[in-house]
């Protein structure tokens, strides 16, 4: 697209292949934090209630998505991942490794919840998201709770 086009909007694995030294880039998190100063969230894990209403009543889906989390910044779990799509990538494992570690936050803090509600707030307000619902969270406690 680069090659073609005098300019373009590139995400997810393909941006990490990107040489900023060679274009003008804007990265949406650097650009977020300036303008806000609040971490940008780019994912996180969401359930439907409905899903929820066929599952077991003694399931703690805070700790296993927390138990998931921790599992894959484990070191032989990170020399996996990087193992399998550092060939996929065209990047190499040190590079796949520092990103997953240097890169992104993998905690859903209250600092990135503000972040997260500012950005929604935003994007109704320019009429560019429809109103956010409220998001509910878990902590630590079954679905009987």
């Amino acid at each position: 697209m680069l090659r073609e086009c005098d300019a373009g909007l590139v995400i997810g694995d393909p941006a990490l292949r990107i040489d900023r030294s060679k274009y003008i880039t804007y990265d949406l998190a650097e650009e977020w934090i300036r303008l806000t100063g609040k971490p940008f969230v780019f994912a996180f894990w969401a359930v439907r209630q409905e899903a929820l209403k066929s599952a077991s009543t003694d399931l703690d889906l805070a700790r296993v998505f927390q138990q998931s989390r921790d599992h894959g910044l484990l070191p032989n779990s990170l020399n996996q991942i990087a193992s399998q799509w550092s060939p996929r990538l065209g990047l190499s494992e040190p590079d796949i490794k520092r990103y997953l570690t240097e890169n992104i936050h993998y905690y859903l803090d209250a600092e990135c919840i503000e972040g997260m509600n500012l950005f929604f707030r935003y994007g109704h307000e320019c009429a560019a998201l429809p109103q956010a619902p409220e998001l509910r969270f878990f902590e630590h406690m079954t679905l009987s709770s």
